[in-house]
C-alpha cells in the first residue's frame, strides 16, 4: 500500500461514471479472466512494455495485492449493454502531491473505433480529480499507437514529450510519448 493514499475504509461507487454511449465502473476479481484474455491478445499485446503472457493466477494475486488494496485502481468500460468492451487503470498516485498514471486499453476488437477511448479517459481523469483529488495525471504510449494517443489527446492528454528507444520485454524497442493531463484544462464534455 502507498503511503501517498489509503483508499480503506473509503467508499467508491460502483459506477464511477455512466453516459448514453459508455458506463465506467469498478474492476472486480471475477473480471480477472477477461482481462487475462483482452491482454494476450496479440493487438493489446504488443501495445505494451511487458510482453509476457498474463496469467489468471498472476492476475489474481495482482487483483488482492495491487486493486483491493486501494494501491491500484482499475475500471471496466462497459456499453449500455452492460457488454464490458475494455478497461482503464490508476496508478502510482499520490494524493498528497496530487499525481498519477493512467493506462487503458479496448479489450474486445470489434468496440475499436467506436470511439470509446476518449469517454473512457474522461471518465478516469473526472475520477482522479473529483474522486482521488489529482491534478495532474501522466500516461505512456507508443508513437506508433495513433488511435491510443488520439483517443487520449480528445479525452484531456497532450503530449508532453518523447520517451526514446524504450526497450519491451522481448526486445523490442520503440518511441514512446509521454502524456500529460491538468485538472484545470480537463475536458468538459465530448
Amino acid at each position: 500500500m502507498s503511503d501517498c493514499i489509503d483508499l480503506k475504509g473509503r467508499e467508491l461507487p460502483h459506477y464511477v461514471e455512466t453516459s448514453p454511449r459508455l458506463n465506467l465502473r469498478l474492476m472486480t476479481e471475477e473480471d480477472s479472466r477477461r482481462i487475462v484474455d483482452w491482454r494476450n491478445e496479440p493487438r493489446v499485446m504488443q501495445n505494451y512494455i511487458y510482453r509476457k503472457p498474463f496469467t489468471l493466477e498472476g492476475q489474481l494475486q495482482y487483483f488482492r495485492e495491487k486493486i483491493a488494496t486501494g494501491e491500484v485502481i482499475q475500471f471496466i468500460a462497459e456499453e449500455p449493454s452492460g457488454r464490458p468492451v475494455g478497461c482503464t487503470v490508476l496508478n502510482d498516485f499520490c494524493v498528497k502531491e496530487g499525481h498519477g498514471e493512467y493506462g487503458m486499453f479496448i479489450g474486445e476488437p470489434d468496440a475499436a473505433g467506436k470511439g470509446y477511448s476518449p469517454l473512457m479517459v474522461k471518465m478516469t481523469l473526472d475520477f482522479a480529480y473529483d474522486v482521488l483529488g489529482l491534478s495532474r495525471i501522466v500516461c505512456r504510449i507508443f508513437t506508433d499507437n495513433v488511435p491510443s494517443w488520439k483517443g487520449c489527446e480528445r479525452g484531456g492528454f497532450r503530449i508532453a514529450g518523447t520517451l526514446p528507444d524504450v526497450e519491451c520485454t522481448d526486445g523490442t524497442r520503440k518511441d514512446m510519448y509521454l502524456l500529460e493531463a491538468r485538472k484545470e484544462k480537463r475536458v468538459i464534455s465530448l
